[in-house]
């Protein structure tokens, strides 16, 4: 054996997650709260209570009968639609098997391995205990039975079925296994689990137990030397221990190498240094009787297996039956493993605490014994008054602590501690546990970031969202991009979804509450719009230059190509805060806008946001063409800058902003007057170019007809007539470029239609651009019809996005503006996810440093499912009413069948709402209860269904025209 805290680390399997609900304790939280305060949480039940839940009197009179039990709340409730599971199915099935699916996806979703792709083989190892509501509920209803079929009952309650529906519910593909070993079910499953991950079999591993005491508000009667304590408390290694006291509870631990953990950078809880698993096989004076034989025998060869010294276990979370030949014959095996010791070791038992949880005590006292691990904190032994006498001796190596304490070690060596659990039957497990290795990481500094969240229904969606947001406000100390990071990379994303960026976490638990709720379109297309002059603003380009590499090349690059042409640094406007004022200047404007555009639009393909097409407002659209490839960086500056002097040469003018539509203003510029429409941006969004005092004669007229407008503050008539001359030499400096073909699809604001990727622009485009309407509502439209489109306006503003929002037909379509002059950048990509794109977050965080943070686990929608009375009692359906008639017979033949298929789904599927174009698999059917309800169609109607053939239109309207038919 050894001692050295690193030997025997290719053998080390990490606990890299864990999740449970106990007596007291809807989460680990309050578990360990419960433990470290000694709370009992068995529960002492009135005679009324009771006797509401079905007790008879006749047993609360009799003196043995004892009112206690460790509860489990809310076993009746169960997240079913998130699992993608039909109503009556989950009425249907053993609470069990629900409660330990739910608690798989919150060990998984604590260690952050809930992602769109599971981490390689994951295995499930898990067992149950005895199915009290198949029993109870479930069998005592003919009808029921009948109605649904034998096969569909026991692979809804039958254990074997217990691992394969969660690697199925969940998308696991490595080995699911049910384990049963009575009491140390759970601990055996995390045995083997570890050997499946040594294996090869699994790459990451679910192991634990759950355990349904049914009806939960009961007692249990006490017989004189048996098991069950008189009193219903439960008192291990007490001289005064006379039982145990029966408990319900559920626990998972998720594993992995801890190498593989190590490289990934997984949260370690604890590290499982060895086990062992054996049977006491008939060394013992009954079957149900513990043997002192196999229990040194499987404690002796886990600390083998571990390669430590039993002297070094810090603590040790016994077994712990309260019985007294129980107690005695453990503390006999552990001293004769242990040796002398002087109280070295600490010893507990958490059915103190909540009682014996059989199929889940093993897993409980591993998530206690790992907690106390992780926390560096040795719980107490809940409720002990007098230890016994073997605990008393000076030579033992174990003592028991009545309040808790920090754990401190000699020597700086490794915290250790060990957990039993011997099932009835005698099959014993010993685990052995050392403290994670401390992070050598420095604390992550705070800085800007985006937290996300999502879930399939938006009321799911903000329970989340308020959940996470309290352990935020409750936990400000958590850095931000720890938070952050865990939400981008380790969690499962769903439609509904929320991003809020944030300087720091307090900020960002105050932005969770009432954050706008998008829905996440199925493989959207991206369509950037590059706005023109106007959007501009001293320093745009400043706070993405300093934060990403990339887009700072670009602008660095860009500037030097345009010094010769413009000669200024167009850094001195993007970056510098432009303290001359260049900005204003328009033959400087639109190439400090052009390739701000530019850098912004590459730069988010950096982030993994591939545009489907480009739509460029104005000079916006020469941004367009060099991110469409259809000119490079160099020719794309040029003709800009080209433009912006001719424009600037072109004779004095303004511009005016009217709102109406454009037959409207047509209709007021119809005259001598030399102006022109030169933009419909929205329905009543129309732009005016032309002489000024022209544009003041308009303002006069449109005052008294009581139309508003706004004069914009440019010094030149943009796309008006104004323009011509200088779109005849900027026609001449175009000529003189070799333009490539697009590589994107470029929606044309001079035609508001696409011009497909593959082609080029006819002779003569970018003179008619400078001279024509910009067509911004058409083009928009256009984009819209698309289906998928989510508009992204890439530039320093969000005018483009405001005028988008007030066209109808592109009212349903997703719009984001980024606005990075503000900072606001992180926002925006914020809403691009939550509008479905999907994006690079390491790309998107530049590098920052981070781990992943504790986060609380998804709160599960409380629906009742739950089996009341047998069928004779229930509800029946409403009888189904032939419709009045009509003048089509077979019409009124169709709609009948219909509704009769109709009311066979909704009962075998428990769903309320069917509609004649239903799908059944769409509803959470499966093959097996398809085939059963194409069987109860051919008993209803009296005709043979081909099931192949409905298959593939599994619709009540469907069936019904095949019923009519055949």
């Amino acid at each position: 054996m050894t001692d050295e805290p690193g030997d025997g680390l290719r053998q080390d399997i990490a606990i890299v997650g864990m999740a449970g609900r106990f007596p007291g304790a809807a989460d680990l939280d309050e578990y360990w709260n419960g433990l470290l305060a000694g709370r009992v949480a068995v529960a002492r039940l009135s005679r009324e209570e009771l006797l509401a839940a079905g007790v008879p009197a006749a047993d609360l009179d009799d003196p043995a009968y004892v009112p206690a039990r460790g509860l489990l709340a809310g076993t009746e409730l169960f997240d079913a639609g998130f699992f993608g599971i039909p109503p009556r199915e989950a009425d249907l099935m053993d609470p069990q098997h629900r409660l330990l699916l739910e608690t798989a996806w919150q060990a998984l979703e604590s260690g952050g391995l809930i992602t769109d792709r599971p981490p390689g083989r994951v295995g499930v190892f898990a067992g149950s205990g005895f199915n009290y509501y198949l029993q109870q509920q479930v069998l005592a209803d003919p009808e029921l039975l009948a109605e649904q079929g034998l096969l569909s009952v026991v692979l809804a309650n039958e254990k074997d079925h217990l691992a394969a529906r969660i690697a199925y519910r969940l998308g696991l593909n490595g080995p699911a296994i049910g384990v049963q070993t009575a009491c140390s079910t759970s601990l055996v499953a995390v045995h083997l689990a570890c050997q499946s991950l040594r294996t090869g079999d699994s790459d990451l591993a679910l192991a634990g137990g759950v355990d349904l005491e049914f009806p939960q508000r009961a007692g249990y009667r006490y017989e004189p030397k048996g098991i069950m304590s008189p009193d219903g408390a439960c008192r291990p290694f007490d001289a005064a221990a006379n039982g145990t006291v029966p408990g319900s509870g559920v626990g998972m631990v998720v594993l992995k190498r801890a190498e593989d953990a190590r490289r990934d950078g997984d949260r370690v809880l604890a590290l499982i240094s060895g086990s062992a698993v054996n049977n006491d096989g008939a060394a013992k004076v009954g079957y149900t009787a513990p043997g002192v034989a196999g229990q040194v025998d499987v404690l002796a060869r886990a600390y083998a297996a571990a390669r430590v010294d039993p002297s070094t276990i810090g603590y040790l979370e016994a077994h712990g039956t309260a019985t007294e030949v129980g107690d005695a014959i453990e503390l006999a095996a552990l001293r004769e493993v242990f040796g002398d010791g002087r109280g070295a070791c600490s010893l507990g038992s958490v059915k103190a605490n909540i009682g014996h949880l059989s199929a889940a005590a093993g897993v409980a006292g591993l998530i206690k014994a790992a907690l106390a691990l992780h926390h560096r904190r040795i719980p107490p032994l809940a409720g002990l008054d007098r230890p016994r006498a073997e605990l008393t001796d000076p030579g033992s190596p174990f003592t028991v602590d009545t309040v808790a304490r920090e754990w401190t070690v000699p020597d700086g060596r490794p915290r250790r501690a060990a957990v039993s659990s011997f099932g009835l039957g005698g099959t014993n497990v010993h685990v052995v546990l050392t403290e994670a290795p401390a992070d050598p990481a420095p604390p992550t500094p705070t800085a800007p970031d985006v937290v996300l969240v999502s879930a399939p229904t938006e009321p799911a969606l903000r329970s989340a969202a308020e959940r996470l947001a309290r352990h935020l406000a409750d936990h400000p100390g958590l850095p931000l991009p720890d938070v952050a990071l865990t939400t981008q990379r380790h969690c499962r994303h769903f439609a509904h979804r929320i991003a809020v960026a944030a300087p720091d976490t307090a900020e960002a638990a105050r932005a969770l509450t009432g954050a706008p709720v998008r829905t996440a379109l199925r493989r959207p297309e991206v369509v950037f719009l590059l706005p023109g002059q106007g959007a501009e603003a001293p320093g745009m380009a400043a706070w993405a230059y300093r934060r990403y590499r990339s887009f700072a090349a670009d602008i660095d690059r860009g500037s030097e190509l345009g010094r010769p042409l413009l000669g200024v640094d167009l850094r001195d406007l993007l970056v510098d805060r432009d303290p001359q004022g260049l900005i204003h200047r328009t033959d400087l404007t639109q190439p400090a806008l052009v390739l701000h555009e530019y850098a912004l639009g590459r730069l988010l393909g950096t982030f993994g946001v591939r545009p489907a097409a480009l739509l460029g407002h104005s000079v916006g659209e020469y941004a367009a063409a060099g991110l469409a490839g259809e000119l490079g960086p160099a020719d794309m500056l040029r003709l800009v800058a080209e433009r912006g002097a001719l424009m600037r040469r072109a004779p004095e003018g303004g511009m005016l902003v009217v709102l109406a539509a454009p037959a409207a203003v047509r209709a007021e510029l119809a005259g001598p007057d030399e102006l022109d429409i030169a933009a419909v941006n929205a329905p009543e969004v129309v732009v005016v170019s032309g002489p000024a005092d022209a544009l003041t004669r308009l303002r006069a007229r449109l005052d008294t007809i009581g139309i508003q407008h706004r004069l914009l503050p440019t010094e030149r008539a943009f796309h008006s007539r104004m323009m011509a001359g200088a779109a005849v030499a900027l026609d001449a400096v175009a000529a003189t470029v070799e333009a490539e073909p697009g590589e994107v699809d470029v929606i044309s604001t001079v035609s508001g239609r696409v011009l497909p990727a593959g082609g080029l622009r006819p002779a003569g485009y970018w003179a008619e651009q400078l001279r024509s309407p910009v067509r911004y509502q058409d083009a928009v439209v256009t984009a819209a019809a698309r289906g998928r489109a989510v508009l992204v306006e890439v530039g320093p503003g969000s005018g483009l996005i405001g005028s988008a929002r007030q066209i109808p037909e592109a009212r349903r379509t997703p719009v984001v503006a980024l606005q990075p002059r503000r900072g606001d950048l992180l926002s925006g990509l914020g809403a691009l996810w939550a509008s479905g794109v999907e994006l690079d977050w390491a790309a998107v965080r530049a590098g920052a440093p981070a781990v992943r943070a504790p986060l609380p686990a998804r709160p599960f929608a409380a629906e009742r499912h739950w089996l009341d009375t047998p069928a004779a009692a229930r509800d029946a359906p409403a009888p189904v009413a032939d419709p009045a008639p009509v003048a089509d017979p077979a019409a009124d033949d169709e709609d009948r069948t219909v509704r009769q298929i109709t009311e066979i789904w909704r009962s075998l599927l428990g769903v309320p709402t069917v509609g004649a174009d239903s799908d059944f698999f769409t509803l959470g059917g499966e093959s097996l209860l398809f085939i059963r309800m194409i069987a109860q169609v051919q008993r209803r109607f009296g005709v043979p269904v081909r099931i192949a053939e409905l298959a593939e239109a599994p619709t009540p309207r469907a069936i019904a025209a095949h019923v009519i038919d055949g």
